[in-house]
């Protein structure tokens, strides 16, 4: 059985090929039709590509700040995001999110820890020695579960945060995930009305 996934961006992107490569459904919803009031899709997996809060380049983060009810009760039901680094000096990009998280902008390459009891690591092909990043994410506490699952040397760069029946993933990563991470993500069990 396939899953439902989308991929929020203003037009084509390689990654929906990607996710529809291993064997899944995805769809491309762009910012307007995200925040339209008639727009409702149950999804199993919502994906947020890298740069979604640079100014100029799309409208990705307004739209989903515009939704954020609708976000938070997605997750809640059971629903997984998997958003990626926002791109642009703006710490509370993530603000659209049911949890907080902060973000610190910069490109680097750099090593990683892993947190191996996590089968998220997946997301770096063979545990990669460096790794392309924009930033370091600060997950500040909450009722929420939460766990590093990748560390550089100035902070997280993966985080799982538990919410409701649901999940968010953010990581940082400015590079493809590897093709096993995107299968295991896309047959996520839950699923939530966006």
């Amino acid at each position: 059985m396939t899953s439902q996934v989308a991929v929020v961006w203003e037009g084509p992107v390689l990654f929906t090929r990607l996710i529809e490569e291993c064997g899944h459904s995805c769809e491309l919803i762009t910012p307007h039709l995200l925040a339209a009031p008639f727009f409702r899709r149950r999804l199993n997996g919502l994906v947020v590509p890298a740069g979604f809060a640079s100014p100029g380049h799309t409208n990705v983060l307004s739209a989903l700040r515009a939704i954020k009810p609708r976000i938070q009760r997605y997750i809640q039901e059971g629903g997984t995001i998997l958003s990626f680094g926002a791109g642009a000096d703006i710490p509370h990009a993530y603000d659209w999110l049911p949890v907080q998280v902060s973000y610190q902008y910069g490109f680097a390459t750099t090593p990683l820890e892993y947190h191996k009891d996590n089968p998220l690591v997946s997301i770096v092909e063979d545990e990669t020695d460096e790794v392309s990043i924009d930033g370091i994410l600060n997950s500040f506490s909450g009722e929420e579960e939460r766990q590093v699952i990748l560390q550089a040397p100035k902070g997280p760069v993966m985080m799982e945060i538990s919410y409701g029946k649901g999940r968010v993933l953010v990581a940082s990563l400015h590079e493809y995930p590897s093709r096993r991470f995107v299968r295991e993500f896309c047959a996520s069990e839950g699923e939530g009305l966006l």
